[in-house]
């Protein structure tokens, strides 16, 4: 099963992907992936983090100076996000579920991050993830969160998770 949520900018998408990946934990599930938090310095997003759910090893994804051969914006894209899911790639059949926040243009220019998601995705694991709204993807299950429905989009995503 393939549960997807989008939504605008600063609507909530990463707190609603923390609640459901923490009620599932609690729930016994064995959940693994990745996230990407945005990392801010004198209060300007300077960059973002990946980092691995299960063991918080993170690396760089992206940085506005610091150099690559891939850029996305006015951040260049590092090659250092690729070694986490080089370590999921090694675990990922102890998974119940993958859960990746984000699919978004930033990962999907890293050639083994897009790896290990279209694994992820062709695979028979449960897949949980924010999908950036630019990004095409349909799953089993599409959300899109608004302020209006972000607190009760836990509960529906958990019903619709709950054969797990």
């Amino acid at each position: 099963m393939k549960v997807f949520i989008t939504g605008e900018p600063g609507v909530g998408k990463t707190t609603l992907f923390f609640k459901v990946v923490d009620a599932l934990k609690k729930k016994g599930v064995k959940v693994g992936g990745f996230y990407c938090p945005e990392v801010r310095e004198a209060g300007v997003r300077v960059g973002f983090k990946m980092v691995d759910l299960e063991t918080g090893k993170w690396e760089w994804l992206a940085r506005v100076d610091t150099k690559s051969d891939i850029k996305v914006g006015k951040y260049y894209v590092l090659h250092d996000a690729e070694k986490i899911v080089e370590q999921l790639s090694r675990r990922i059949q102890g998974y119940n579920v993958i859960a990746i926040d984000e699919i978004g243009p930033m990962e999907l220019s890293l050639p083994k991050v897009k790896e290990f998601i279209e694994a992820s995705l062709s695979s028979d694991k449960h897949v949980f993830a924010v999908v950036h709204r630019k990004v095409r993807l349909k799953g089993d299950y599409n959300f899109t969160v608004t302020i209006e429905n972000r607190d009760s989009l836990p509960a529906e995503i958990l019903k619709v998770l709950s054969s797990i």
